[in-house]
């Protein structure tokens, strides 16, 4: 009986459960407020919140502006170049500089009229076709601006179809950018003075690819789902999350699936630091799952909560950082009982271990999380009547 009791507690040393559990943490009231009308795309750069929208005047242009903490318009920069160009994604490098990524036309260059002189044309017929003003918006495009608002550079590379963008990532060996091209999805490369490579298809319409971070020596690193096989990776679940890992010489060297069974799951944000969020639904269950991957992309913990499915993440200042959409009390979080779901932001530490939790009541939707010495964590998110609103973790 005494040898029983005494494996029983060695058994019990040596288990992670046997330790201590967490302490609940009190949610948070962060602050919200409009941001920019129009805003589609946001950024953090210093203390200056960058908001990109496309609006529409004569032609589809790029607008970008730089907003102070305090609310004041320190520039803005207007892109047009006469016919259609469209933002679809943004990111900034490390020497601040702000990349672009869109879609963009060609001016058509009119013919010059045929001379109806000395031609008897007694019913004034037209001879020569009206031109059109533009091509399709078949150019996928990488617009370069400083951080002080200059338009460095425009750079196009050419496509059979319009290219439907979902991220970019620039490193000192160059951009990455991922989307879908006649509803295949693809990687392609550039050097930071806008030299293209070749287009890489990865899959078909039954895969998609959301997130991506370019690596410092040249590869990339992509987060996505599938319900297809890639790779030579069958498909677990109806739908798997899946992290791809692409050479700089365009070949996949790494693909790792989630083995959620019966489950469709998908990761929609993900960072360089292998930071990766998405919804899994089995059956009517929705939850958000948060997972902090190694280089190598082996978990070192996750999360899963319930939730309304839509989620980002953010790594920053040695903590985790989920914005999620929320419609549940959570263990381990006190005064969280949410009667309608709502944007919560949770903080969480190198273990995996909850550190707080902030609530941002109007706001449903997260869009984005960003960071800078300067602000810390600031954010972009809707609310039920899509009005965007940017959003800190602080409470004024």
């Amino acid at each position: 009986m005494k040898r029983v009791f005494l494996a029983l507690l060695i058994s019990l040393s040596i288990l992670p459960n046997a330790q201590a559990a967490p302490k609940s943490v009190a949610v948070q009231l962060g602050s919200a407020y409009n941001a920019l009308a129009g805003t589609e795309l946001f950024l953090l750069s210093g203390k200056n919140s960058i908001f990109i929208s496309n609006p529409v005047v004569k032609s589809s242009d790029i607008q970008v502006t730089a907003i102070d903490p305090s609310g004041n318009q320190i520039w803005q920069r207007i892109i047009d170049s006469g016919v259609d160009e469209v933002a679809m994604a943004v990111t900034s490098d490390s020497l601040g500089n702000i990349w672009i990524a869109g879609s963009a036309a060609l001016a058509q260059i009119a013919e010059t009229p045929t001379s109806l002189i000395g031609i008897d044309n007694p019913d004034q017929v037209s001879i020569d076709g009206t031109s059109p003003l533009r091509t399709d918006m078949n150019q996928l495009a990488l617009w370069k601006v400083s951080a002080t608002g200059e338009l460095l550079g425009t750079y196009l590379s050419p496509e059979k179809f319009v290219p439907l963008l979902t991220g970019i990532s620039a490193s000192n060996s160059g951009i990455s950018v991922i989307g879908s091209l006649d509803g295949k999805p693809f990687l392609v490369t550039a050097s930071t003075s806008g030299v293209f490579g070749k287009v890489i298809t990865i899959g078909t319409s039954k895969s998609e690819l959301n997130a991506v971070a370019r690596n410092s020596d040249g590869s990339t690193s992509i987060f996505g789902s599938s319900a297809e096989t890639l790779a030579g990776k069958k498909v677990a679940g109806i739908r798997d999350g899946v992290l791809i890992k692409v050479s700089k010489t365009g070949s996949i060297t790494s693909l790792v699936r989630s083995s959620a069974l019966k489950a469709s799951r998908s990761w929609v944000s993900g960072d360089s630091s292998f930071l990766v969020s998405g919804p899994v639904q089995t059956g009517k269950v929705i939850e958000s799952a948060v997972t902090k991957f190694t280089s190598a992309f082996s978990p070192t913990w996750t999360l899963r909560l319930p939730s309304a499915g839509a989620s980002t993440t953010l790594s920053a200042n040695g903590n985790s950082y989920l914005a999620f959409t929320s419609r549940g009390a959570i263990s381990g979080i006190t005064g969280w009982k949410p009667t309608a779901p709502s944007l919560l932001v949770l903080t969480i530490d190198s273990k995996g271990v909850l550190k707080a939790a902030t609530a941002l009541p109007g706001l449903l939707t997260p869009l984005s999380l960003q960071y800078s010495p300067a602000r810390g964590v600031v954010g972009l998110a809707s609310g039920e009547d899509g009005t965007v609103s940017i959003f800190t973790l602080v409470s004024r």
